[in-house]
């Protein structure tokens, strides 16, 4: 971060390098939409150049470069909200959110592809159906497996906090995806 500070060009190739992938993984577990994610990602590197000389070192790089990641995905909804007639993804729409979601499809075992298909589409489904807050919270422990303190920094939320929207939203998941969960 020192070399990206002076400006270093060479510095900020290595972070996309390392940071690119986790962010991208991030972002598309939150809308499930593999171009909007890229989009994010670059963006968001966009402002990690602009903001380069306001890290300290007081914390972990990685926690810094997801709460630039986070506060750019929640501004980002919140101005998508404000657009009249414009689809969100993970929002109240989701006739023409789940129209976005990849269909899964194989040329071995087509019951088993089928399957583990409508199985990945309903859980796809379900978690775009939480709110922004519980699934920034459920997509940072279930899909990045970072620890509850890390999350509530990167959110700039108390633990216990990380702690009820991770309860609700593990509840509201299994509400939705219940049938499947039984069979």
């Amino acid at each position: 971060m020192a070399r990206l500070q002076a400006g270093d060009v060479e510095a900020f190739d290595l972070l996309y390098a390392r940071y690119a992938h986790p962010l991208a993984n991030f972002f598309y577990q939150m809308c499930f939409d593999r171009t909007a994610a890229d989009d994010y990602v670059q963006e968001t590197f966009l402002r990690v150049w602009r903001a380069r000389q306001s890290y300290r070192p007081i914390g972990k790089l990685s926690t810094w470069l997801f709460q630039i990641a986070k506060h750019y995905w929640f501004n980002e909804r919140e101005k998508q909200k404000r657009r009249p007639f414009h689809a969100v993804a993970g929002g109240d729409d989701a006739q023409s959110q789940f129209a976005q979601l990849p269909d899964a499809q194989s040329d071995f075992a087509p019951e088993a592809a089928a399957s583990a298909g409508e199985l990945e589409t309903a859980i796809e489904r379900a978690v775009l159906q939480l709110s922004d807050k519980l699934r920034a919270v459920f997509v940072l422990a279930r899909y990045r497996g970072l620890p509850y303190a890390e999350i509530a920094e990167i959110l700039e939320i108390p633990v216990g906090t990380v702690k009820s929207r991770m309860s609700l939203a593990e509840k509201q998941l299994r509400g939705a995806l219940g049938d499947l969960l039984q069979e």
